[in-house]
C-alpha cells in the first residue's frame, strides 16, 4: 500500500507522465477557463523575458506567463527570445552600446551562462515599447525564473500561474548553430520543470513541429500548443504537426469565427498571439477565443 501511495504521489508532483500509462494527465484543474497570457511576462511595460516582467504580469492579473527558451553552451535553459544579443534593448555590462554588426558574435547557444548574464537587457530605452520601466537586469535561467515567480505568488497569497514555455528551434537555426537539437532542448526543459514545484502548471509551445513531436512521444502528459503564422489551411497545419495539439495558437490576424469553431469542434483551445489593440482583444473575446497572448496584461 505504501508503494502504491508513493507512486501516485510521484506522478502527481511531476505532472509530466502518467505512471508510464502513455495517457494524458486526467487532472486539468490547474488550467484556467480563460488564458490571460503575459507575453514575455509583460513586454509592453517591463524588459521582456525577465523576472521583473513576470512579476509585473502577475500583478496585472495574468494567469499565464509566456517565456522563450534556448540552451546555452553549458547546457543551461536560458530565457531569451532571440538567438543572439538583441542590440535594440541590450547593453554591455559596463553600459556601452553593442554595435549592430557585432550582434551575432554573441550567440547564446555558443556561450556559457556566466558570460550571458553579464548583459544588461533592461536599461536601454526600447523605442518599440516606450512604456517599459527601465531597470538594469540580466537574462535569467528558466529554473531561476520559475522559482522566483513561485516565491512571489506565494508571498502575495496569489494562485500559482501557468508557464507557457516556447521552445526556440528551427531548421534554419540548426544550420547556423543557433540552437540545440529539438530532442535535447525538450529533455532539458522537462528536467528543469520536473525539479520545480509547479507540477503540471505549464505547457510547451513552438512554431517548429519537431520539438512538439518529441514532447508528444516522450512526455504524453504534457500539454502542447502549436504556434502558427502561416496563412494555410487549418487541416494542413494539423497534418504537418501529425497530431491534435491541446492548444492552437495562431497570429491574431488569422483568427476568424470559422477558425474558432474548427478548433472547438475538435475540443482544442484557441489562443491567439500577440494582441496589443484593446478593441481587437474585445472582438476576439466576443468571438469566443479561449485566451489572449498580449504584451499588456493590463488590457485583459
Amino acid at each position: 500500500m505504501k508503494m502504491l501511495h508513493y507512486a501516485i504521489s510521484v506522478c502527481s508532483i511531476m505532472g509530466i507522465v502518467s505512471c508510464q500509462s502513455g495517457k494524458k494527465l486526467a487532472s486539468t484543474n490547474n488550467f484556467p477557463a480563460f488564458y490571460k497570457e503575459g507575453h514575455r511576462g509583460s513586454r509592453g511595460l517591463m524588459p521582456e523575458n525577465t523576472i521583473p516582467a513576470m512579476k509585473k504580469g502577475v500583478d496585472l492579473g495574468a494567469n499565464v506567463v509566456e517565456v522563450d527558451v534556448y540552451l546555452t553552451k553549458d547546457e543551461k535553459v536560458l530565457v531569451a527570445h532571440d538567438p543572439y544579443v538583441n542590440v535594440n534593448h541590450s547593453l554591455f555590462e559596463d553600459g556601452r552600446s553593442i554595435p549592430s554588426n557585432e550582434a551575432t558574435n554573441y550567440v547564446w547557444h555558443q556561450m556559457n551562462y556566466s558570460d550571458i548574464r553579464k548583459f544588461d537587457v533592461g536599461s536601454k530605452p526600447y523605442s518599440a515599447f516606450p512604456q517599459q520601466d527601465k531597470i538594469k537586469v540580466s537574462m535569467p535561467l528558466l529554473a531561476e525564473l520559475i522559482d522566483s515567480v513561485e516565491h512571489y505568488t506565494t508571498s502575495k497569497g496569489l494562485p500559482g500561474v501557468i508557464y507557457n514555455i516556447e521552445l526556440k528551434t528551427s531548421k534554419r537555426y540548426d544550420s547556423l548553430g543557433y540552437n540545440a537539437t529539438p530532442a535535447t532542448l525538450v529533455d532539458a526543459v522537462i528536467e528543469v520543470v520536473k525539479n520545480t514545484s509547479i507540477g503540471n502548471r505549464f505547457y510547451i509551445q513552438s512554431f517548429d513541429v519537431r520539438p512538439l513531436q518529441e514532447v508528444k512521444k516522450k512526455f504524453p502528459g504534457v500539454r502542447i500548443g502549436f504556434l502558427t503564422d502561416a496563412d494555410q489551411a487549418f487541416e494542413t497545419n494539423l497534418q504537418v504537426l501529425g497530431f491534435q495539439p491541446d492548444i492552437y495558437s495562431p497570429s491574431f490576424r488569422l483568427v476568424t469565427p470559422t477558425l474558432i469553431k474548427q478548433c472547438h469542434d475538435r475540443k482544442m483551445k484557441i489562443i491567439p498571439w500577440t494582441v496589443n489593440d484593446q478593441e481587437k482583444i474585445k472582438q476576439l473575446i466576443g468571438w469566443g477565443v479561449d485566451g489572449i497572448i498580449t504584451d499588456f496584461p493590463n488590457y485583459l
